[in-house]
């Protein structure tokens, strides 16, 4: 049994399963014949500050720092 994780493809954006061993390899959509890079999204977010500038443009990750603000004012 292999390894798999689900990208969608660019061309008709249905969800295709894809072996990671497949990672960083052209690959072709099942559905649609649509070629493309097999990529997790997991590679741009390992880079350096990666993960804290999406967290920082993500407007949920807003709310709960709000949120935890509010809840840590009241308890004190």
């Amino acid at each position: 049994m292999s390894l798999r994780f689900t990208q969608s493809c660019p061309t008709c954006g249905r969800r295709v399963q894809i072996r990671t061993s497949l990672l960083g390899r052209t690959v072709a959509c099942q559905h649609c014949k649509g070629e493309f890079v097999a990529e997790t999204g997991l590679e741009s977010d390992t880079s350096e500050g990666g993960m804290a500038s999406m967290e920082a443009n993500d407007p949920l990750m807003e709310r709960v720092e709000l949120a935890l603000q509010r809840a840590s004012a009241t308890t004190a």
